[in-house]
């Protein structure tokens, strides 16, 4: 109880390396305090070029280089609400999310030890990708990177299944208290949207474009183009849709 206590006081600070992509990757910094949550990632992703190994940093050209946020609250039921930014055609957006808490399905026969501290595995479906991670009950929060949330401890690794991106792995993990940490950023200026909304428009206005595109291809062009509902990224399938 006095441990629990103890970590109640300070500010926890992990480190994540996240690999979006096959090709690139960038930081992730989650840092909780009482009842708040807060995941920034950065917005200088690395470029692994092609067959070469090496990686270089890439900012946006003539942009103000900006942060991506997560925010959230430890407290909540099966459903959690996360704000976060996101962007889409040079336009940023708050954007309000209503996460299900994943079925996740513990194995404590299986552990590891990351950054020594003693970890369980855990698997779950999120969102359409099935997903393993490995959390340590030392650190008693029931949060992680991006929108994953629901263990009995702190998430310090999760990847997608049978992929080499979709990953999170935990670098560094700090019990220090910053000030300068700002765990209700506001937007203001950002057009504020629901979840749903954005990915309907987002995915409309680009089913416009391919089809306009499409539209000044000589007769009889055939392109290979994903079906709608074949999303890239983590998010595959989204609660409204099932």
């Amino acid at each position: 109880m006095f441990f629990i206590h103890g970590l109640a006081q300070q500010q926890v600070h992990v480190k994540y390396y996240h690999v979006r992509s096959a090709i690139a990757t960038l930081a992730e910094d989650l840092y909780i305090k009482d009842n708040n949550v807060i995941s920034i990632q950065d917005s200088v992703i690395n470029f692994n070029t092609a067959g070469t190994g090496s990686i270089s940093a890439i900012k946006p050209g003539n942009k103000i280089v900006t942060k991506d946020y997560y925010i959230s609250k430890l407290n909540g039921g099966d459903i959690k609400d996360f704000f976060f930014t996101g962007s889409f055609r040079d336009t940023d957006y708050f954007i309000h999310d209503k996460v299900t808490k994943p079925v996740w399905s513990i194995d404590e026969t299986k552990t590891k030890k990351i950054l020594g501290y003693n970890c369980l595995k855990a698997t779950a479906n999120f969102r359409g990708s099935s997903v393993t991670a490995y959390f340590t009950k030392e650190l008693p929060y029931s949060a992680g990177p991006f929108k994953f949330f629901g263990l009995p401890g702190l998430i310090l690794d999760v990847r997608e299944n049978d992929k080499n991106y979709n990953m999170w792995k935990a670098e560094k993990v700090e019990l220090t208290v910053d000030p300068k940490i700002n765990f209700t950023p506001q937007f203001t200026n950002y057009p504020k949207t629901e979840m749903r909304q954005f990915i309907e428009t987002k995915e409309a206005k680009q089913n416009k474009e391919m089809a306009d595109l499409l539209s000044k291809l000589p007769p009889g062009t055939q392109m290979d183009t994903p079906e709608p509902k074949n999303r890239l990224g983590l998010e595959k399938i989204f609660e409204w849709e099932r």
